[in-house]
């Protein structure tokens, strides 16, 4: 008995206090940052209150002739219970972070939990059968189960090797011989004191075990995000393929705050940061800090099962976010934008791009917006995945298809300009019009390359065919609100002329009705470099968009090109085509040519050439089409041919 109290005071002891110091270190360094921890932090204080409740058990089972027998049984039936605890929770921490960040299954932990609640069974019923431990006159006993304690671990190991190697897929190297190598720290001691009872090591070896597991904690950091305190991109990205291979469904709240600039301006980049930790604690506190992500700046993502109602639950975040709170003791007020996506829809490469997608468009929407992304916008989504993936593979390859319109002079009676068209053909869907892949290529960045691709094709074009000696005065060439807007443009333009030595007079920009109803400073100022060099300008869709006159008069445009819905119009009603027909006296009162778009056939023709237009274009003499096709129909056989046949 002496060598047993020996052991137990100087080891367990010990064991104990270091513990507790750990505790307390933990404590103060907030420790306790991934989802993990709250498993930890029980496995801490169990293993704790176990090593103190173990020394005194000890003195009570040394001197129990002095300590009343009932007492004694409590005291060792709540010790000998935290024996089976500890290698459960172990097993289940185990199990979670070999699981990258995910909820516990239902068969790893009804599987944990089998041994020790038949072994706490086993101890409530002691009293009567002596299973696990007993008490004569020459005191503390074994029962003859009393080794289902130490089976009790070796099986909690197994559960946890399964476990490990189930997950294994999912695990770094580093990780995996991390774990392995706690496990042995934890479980060796307790064979070698099954083996050999009088060196009670179990302790110490828990103690050492809850140790590594604090050391991996201050690991994990690199799946936490420091300053918000919530779980990375990288944990998403595991969750997200642990559900899939789980076959669990999920739903994606993602949550972008409306205008934290201003906070950031107004309270520091510190008081932005701890608005969004309060804001992540709160989301934390009540979906737990496993279902909390920072997608990015002051994007967050919150994962909830899919069986939970969305709507609800869109209803909470926003009361959570729309929570008062408090920085250098003034009241901060947040809204956000909620995009929410369901798991069901997507492949784990799509949902990224979707919640991304689901956000952009709720932002897009307005302030404190929402959009969800159901089955039926997912085709839009995929559509607009599609077009990216095409736009940054043509600015990669550095090549635009471009095709060509013909424009026709009535005063002449032939071809004496052209329009550059940007052509996409994405996989799956063909060509799209630029009416789609435009404003993307504007969002994500890739309209600069783009537009620059589109002129230099056209120049080459230029250069190859000797257009001037063809009778082509100049090509006419989109440039978009974003390009329009860049210090650069000027620069840009003139370094593409002079690798082809191309003339100025042969490139003419058309600017749409709603890029130029900007009309900022450096539009105005780079249109008016740009005229310099006799390139020229032309308004297009004109009477698309707010139809203000004021551009004409500001901007240095020598062209107005009518968008083709007024024409239609004004062959259907005499009020229209009266406002067509005093629209092109006044721009022709102030020396601006007149473009009709859209003339599909020769009555429309007749009436846009009596109403005095200047040019003519549309499907009636071609369609856009390659460089070659567009060759070939630079002749007046041609022209001749299309009049003749509609006469």
């Amino acid at each position: 008995m002496f060598n047993y109290m020996y052991y137990v005071v100087h080891y367990e002891l010990c064991a104990a206090f270091f513990m507790l110091i750990l505790l307390v270190v933990s404590a103060m360094k907030r420790n306790f940052g991934d989802y993990q921890s709250k498993i930890y932090r029980i496995y801490l204080v169990v293993t704790l209150v176990d090593l103190f409740l173990d020394v005194i058990t000890c003195y009570t089972v040394h001197y129990y002739k002095l300590v009343p027998l009932w007492l004694n049984y409590i005291l060792n039936t709540i010790f000998l219970t935290l024996q089976l605890t500890i290698p459960t929770l172990f097993t289940v921490y185990l199990h979670v972070n070999t699981s990258d960040f995910r909820y516990i299954t239902k068969k790893i932990l009804w599987a944990a939990f089998v041994s020790p609640i038949i072994g706490f069974i086993m101890l409530l019923t002691n009293g009567w059968t002596s299973l696990i431990f007993y008490f004569d006159e020459n005191g503390y006993q074994h029962g003859t189960l009393h080794w289902f304690l130490y089976a009790n671990a070796i099986y909690c190991a197994i559960v946890a090797i399964i476990s490990m190697c189930a997950s294994s897929q999912y695990m770094k190297k580093k990780q995996r011989y991390f774990l392995i190598t706690i496990m042995v720290v934890a479980m060796l001691p307790t064979i070698i004191q099954f083996l050999l009872p009088n060196y009670m090591l179990s302790g110490v070896g828990t103690a050492l075990s809850v140790f590594m597991i604090y050391m991996m904690n201050e690991n994990v950091t690199g799946y936490i995000d420091q300053t918000t305190g919530a779980l990375n991109r990288e944990a998403l990205v595991f969750r997200m393929a642990e559900s899939r291979n789980k076959r669990m469904l999920e739903q994606f709240f993602v949550i972008a705050l409306d205008n934290f600039k201003i906070i950031n301006e107004m309270y520091s980049m510190d008081g932005g940061n701890e608005i969004m930790r309060a804001l992540v604690d709160d989301l934390q506190d009540y979906y737990s800090e496993s279902a909390v992500f920072r997608f990015g700046g002051d994007i967050f993502v919150v994962v909830i099962e899919e069986r939970t109602e969305g709507a609800k639950e869109l209803d909470r975040i926003r009361k959570i976010i729309s929570k008062k709170r408090y920085v250098n003791d003034e009241i901060v007020e947040l809204s956000a934008c909620v995009g929410l996506v369901h798991s069901i829809h997507h492949n784990d490469k799509e949902l990224f791009h979707a919640m991304e997608y689901s956000i952009s468009n709720a932002k897009h929407m307005g302030k404190g917006q929402f959009f969800e992304l159901d089955e039926s916008g997912v085709q839009d989504m995929l559509k607009r995945t599609a077009i990216e993936q095409a736009l940054l593979s043509a600015v990669e390859a550095s090549s635009f298809e471009v095709h060509y319109q013909p424009i026709y002079d009535i005063e002449l009676g032939k071809f004496r300009s052209m329009e550059a068209l940007a052509r996409l053909q994405v996989d799956g869907y063909g060509y799209v019009s630029p009416e789609e892949f435009i404003p993307i290529a504007e969002s994500n960045g890739t309209i600069m390359a783009i537009g620059l691709l589109v002129l230099e094709e056209t120049c080459q074009f230029i250069r190859q065919y000797n257009l001037k000696k063809m009778g082509i005065d100049y090509i006419e060439v989109n440039l978009s609100i974003v390009q329009c807007m860049q210090e650069s443009i000027y620069q840009d333009i003139m370094v593409v002329l002079d690798r082809y030595n191309i003339p100025p007079s042969m490139i003419n920009l058309e600017i749409t009705e709603s890029a130029a109803a900007y009309s900022d400073d450096l539009l105005i100022r780079n249109m008016a470099r740009i005229s310099l060099t006799d390139i020229t300008f032309s308004l297009d869709d004109y009477g698309s968009g707010y139809s203000n006159v004021n551009y004409l008069v500001d901007l240095p445009f020598s062209i107005v090109k009518i968008d083709k819905y007024l024409i239609w119009a004004a062959m259907k009603k005499v009020t229209s085509r009266r406002v067509l027909e005093n629209m092109i006296k006044m721009f022709k009162s102030i020396d601006l040519k007149v473009v009709a778009e859209g003339i599909e056939d020769m009555e429309m023709l007749d009436m846009v050439r009596n109403l005095g237009v200047d040019f003519i274009q549309g499907y009636f003499f071609s369609k856009p089409v390659s460089k070659e096709r567009i060759i070939e129909r630079l002749n007046q056989d041609y022209i001749n041919k299309i009049l003749g046949e509609n006469t």
